[in-house]
């Protein structure tokens, strides 16, 4: 069947929505079982496994969706305008971000690959934006995206004991003022 029939796009949302589901119901990743998410989802276990080998084979179909949903978000088409409207970005990542599986460590394989993903993408647009070396636009795609993954993950974890607000001023002036700095390295901070 081709991947555009309406029957395996349903049952590949199906299968996506309870996996999530369970992600919720289940921190430690390897409680999963095929079983249960087919239950879930309402599908034969055959079917489950006529488009997965395993529930890590699904777990991998969220890396290229989760990558390309933040580079969206960060707008890499008009990058440098979004970039230079403070907490734009912030708060687009604040309205996305599924706290288990890209913030809870015990799916932190899932996240270092959609994080690696976004690094590649957004080296490119920085690289094209700022007139860059390959090397500078991948430290710099490196260091915003680390910082704002890390920073999520403190704050929904609770580690930070800080607000929203807090935690977006934070964020914004590291972002802001850590990739000024790169560019300019001999202009004072502000």
């Amino acid at each position: 069947m081709p991947a555009t029939d309406l029957r395996v796009q349903r049952t590949l949302t199906a299968l996506k929505a309870a996996f999530r589901t369970l992600a919720l119901k289940y921190p430690r990743y390897r409680d999963i079982t095929v079983k249960e998410l087919t239950t879930v989802a309402n599908i034969n276990r055959k079917t489950f496994y006529l488009h997965f080998d395993s529930i890590d084979d699904l777990a991998e179909t969220f890396i290229q969706e989760g990558a390309d949903k933040i580079l969206a978000l960060i707008d890499p088409q008009d990058f440098k305008q979004t970039f230079s409207q403070s907490g734009l970005i912030f708060d687009r990542l604040v309205a996305y971000f599924h706290r288990v599986i890209l913030l809870n460590d015990d799916y932190s394989f899932l996240s270092r690959k959609i994080h690696a993903a976004v690094v590649n993408g957004l080296t490119a647009t920085i690289q094209t934006n700022y007139n860059l070396s390959p090397v500078d636009a991948k430290v710099c795609s490196s260091f915003l995206i680390h910082n704002n993954l890390t920073f999520f993950r403190l704050y929904f974890k609770g580690d930070l004991g800080l607000s929203l607000d807090e935690l977006k001023q934070r964020v914004v002036s590291l972002d802001v003022y850590g990739i000024q700095q790169f560019f300019y390295p001999n202009r004072p901070l502000q």
